[in-house]
Formats: structure tokens, sequence, C-alpha cells
């Protein structure tokens, strides 16, 4: 049954497709932004797909189409009215059929690609930018708690302040009965801190992101115990006139920022880490090696990283970073070579180990460096061959490239199949 997909299924996907091995028929992966409707979206796609009919033939542009036709029916028949992005992955090879369609409450980039195994890297970009996180709206009539998962928004508690009986001038003075009102409204915003302390601690959340009448939220935000006040990331004004979506709609605003600076903080400790010589490794030859033994922790990459194409062996699975202008496999000798997406095997390769992935928006010292790295659990002796200390290396690419131009960005062009859409 359609539902959109929430971020605990989303590691699992990113896990089982990541697992996936090539094969002789290649993946279609389909991701669209529905925030226009689907019909605007679909043109881009379609564009893009009488691009790829004229590189594709035989089985592969019959398999492509039938495909193709499953994504559309998909669209015509399961698309729910609230999604706001989809991602559709097929394989439609006799006997390895593989169809998995995936909603989202929140946008993707418009996106076509044929490659022989599942295009996860915006999956992954997914996962990083978006987390679980809780809302509390509190409002003169009624307080509310909301989990917000990959953008989507259900309420985990709702209460509506107890009534008050109209006591005054018969049975209590007004200055009684203010008293007695603060009193009640105290003991009602403590009990609602309490039942969010309670969902913070069982949902494992970490964020925590008050909206609502700012008066009611400064009470709030005052008796917030420590280990909730440490997980606040914001407060927001609203009204009573703001709908709940338009809230969670400005609360994501917020999530992602603080997002941003995670990895940009992040990538200050990568880059730090290479000054001193500490766990780390930038490039995409030294970030394939750990993540294949291992020894990543996480794996830390630009948004604009486009490297060029790498090379991927058959044969013994053996990867490489330069591009390929040998035909013969430098480690077994076999001639089953083809071109790789550095990128997408990057971040697959981090998906089978369930390592982290902090895709960061600008970082000069990262671009300096090549757009990749990687934090290490642990540091893995210099291989004897090498005769340059990596560490130093990276220091002087610093160096230079920021003396040269602060700005500099290192992107360069990706596979052609897959162009972004435009």
């Amino acid at each position: 049954m359609a539902h959109l997909t929430t971020l605990e299924e989303l590691r699992d996907i990113i896990m089982t497709l990541a697992n996936i091995k090539a094969f002789n028929t290649p993946f279609v992966s389909c991701y669209l932004n529905l925030e226009h409707g689907v019909n605007r979206a679909w043109k881009k796609i379609d564009k893009r797909a009488n691009l790829l009919r004229q590189v594709l033939d035989g089985s592969d542009l019959d398999d492509f189409e039938d495909s193709i036709a499953a994504i559309e029916c998909y669209l015509d028949e399961e698309l729910l009215p609230e999604a706001k992005g989809l991602a559709f992955f097929a394989r439609s090879s006799f006997e390895r059929e593989f169809y998995m369609p995936l909603q989202f409450a929140v946008p993707l980039p418009n996106r076509l690609r044929v490659y022989p195994t599942p295009n996860i890297y915006h999956l992954v970009e997914l996962k990083d930018t978006y987390e679980r996180y809780l809302v509390m709206i509190a409002t003169p009539d009624w307080v509310r708690i909301l989990e917000v998962n990959l953008g989507a928004a259900t309420i985990q508690a709702w209460s509506k302040h107890p009534p008050l009986s109209d006591r005054v001038g018969w049975e209590w003075s007004q200055t009684q009965y203010q008293l007695y009102r603060r009193d009640r409204e105290k003991r009602f915003l403590q009990e609602k801190i309490s039942v969010l302390e309670q969902l913070m601690h069982s949902g494992d959340h970490s964020h925590l992101i008050l909206a609502g009448d700012p008066q009611i939220t400064a009470r709030i935000r005052h008796n917030l115990p420590e280990t909730l006040a440490s997980n606040l990331m914001d407060v927001i004004p609203t009204t009573n006139r703001d709908a709940q979506t338009d809230i969670v709609t400005a609360t994501l605003s917020v999530f992602v920022e603080q997002e941003e600076q995670e990895s940009q903080s992040i990538a200050a400790r990568l880059i730090q880490a290479i000054r001193t010589q500490g766990l780390a490794v930038v490039g995409a030859e030294n970030c394939l090696d750990n993540l294949q033994r291992g020894r990543a922790d996480t794996l830390v990459l630009l948004q604009e990283y486009h490297p060029d194409p790498g090379w991927f062996c058959a044969t013994c699975n053996t990867m490489g970073a330069t591009p390929l202008e040998i035909t013969i496999c430098p480690r077994c000798n076999s001639e089953a070579m083809r071109p790789t997406d550095l990128r997408e095997e990057l971040v697959r390769l981090a998906g089978k180990w369930d390592c982290p992935v902090e895709v960061v928006e600008n970082s000069d010292d990262l671009a300096a460096l090549g757009g990749v790295g990687c934090l290490l659990r642990y540091q893995a002796d210099l291989q004897s061959g090498r005769s340059n200390d990596p560490t130093l290396e990276a220091n002087s690419l610093i160096t230079s490239a920021n003396a040269r131009n602060p700005s500099r960005n290192s992107v360069i062009s990706s596979l052609s199949s897959s162009i972004p859409i435009m």
C-alpha cells in the first residue's frame, strides 16, 4: 500500500539498494519533484527519456521502455496527493524484475538515470538533510506535539487547556481567580513538558522546535529542563490563523539550516584532522579504499562534487579513481573493465556499511582537496610503496589553492548518463 516513506524505512532501503549487484540489465532510477504537479515534472523526465532512447538499443531499450511504462502506471494509480517527491527504481529484465517506488513529503530533484546499479545519491542526501524531530505548538487554547519525519508530520499528543468556571463575583475575588488561573495554566504546561520529555527519550529524538504564541512559548522555554533545553533548535512565533502545514514548513527551513551548520562543523573536523595528521583521508582513491575496508567513520563530500569517471573491474571488483585510460585491470589482468561514477560508488559503499554521509553545501578547504574526504574509525598503516605523506600533501593543496582563489570550486564533468535535467 502506498505511503510516505519514513526515515527508519529509508535507512533500510538505502542498505538494500546499495547491496544490489550489477547485472547485464541496467537499473532505471527516476526522481521526481512533485511540488508543482506531476505533469510538470514528467515533462522534464520525458525529455531526458527521449535522449536516453538515442543511446540504448536491443534488449536494453526494451527493458528501459518497460521500466518507463511501470513508472507511468504507478503515477496514474498510486501517487498520494500529499507526496512532494518520488523515487522509483526499476529493472525490467526477465526473471530479475525489480520495482521499488518511494513517496516522500519533501521534494526531490528531477532526474532519470540508467546505470548498472540503483542511483542512491539523492536518497543519501535526503537522509542527511532531514532527521526526525519534535515540534511543540502552543496556543492560548491548546498544546500540540508533532513528530516531523522526512517532512511528514504526525500528531504525538494534543491537549486542550482545561476550562475555568466563572466564579468571579460570587465565589472568588478577581485576584483569587487570576492566581487560580495562572496556577492551572502552569500545571498544564508542566504536564505537557513532561509528555514532551517522555516523547523525546522514547523516540530517540535529538532536536526540538517550539512554535506558537510568543508569550506561551517563552514560558515553556523558561521551564524546559536542561535535557530538553540543550536540544532546542529554535522558537518560531505563530498565530491561531497559521495552518499546521505552514508551521511544519517553517520548521523544516529551520532544521535544514541547522543541518547545514552541523555539516560545516563536520567538514571543519575533517580539515583539522588532515592538518594534524589525524583520523582522516581526502581524495576519491583514499576514500574508496577506506570504505571498502570498513575503516570509514563518515563520508564527507561537497554538494557539487562531480568527479570524472573512474573504472571498475567486473572480474575482481576492483575500483579506481583515475580516468579509464587502460583496458586491462592492473590487479587481475582482466579485460572486463567499465567506467564508473565515482560519486555514486562512494555513497553506495557508504550505504553498504551504513556509514554516515555528510553533504556539505559550501567549503573552500574541502573543494581545494578535491571535494571529498573521510573521517576514519582508526588509522591504517601507510603503505610502504607510498613516498608522500598524504597529510602534508593535503595541507599544501589547501594553502596553495586558497592563496590563488579563496572561492575555488573543484567541479568537473560527470558521466554523460547522469547529466542533470535543467
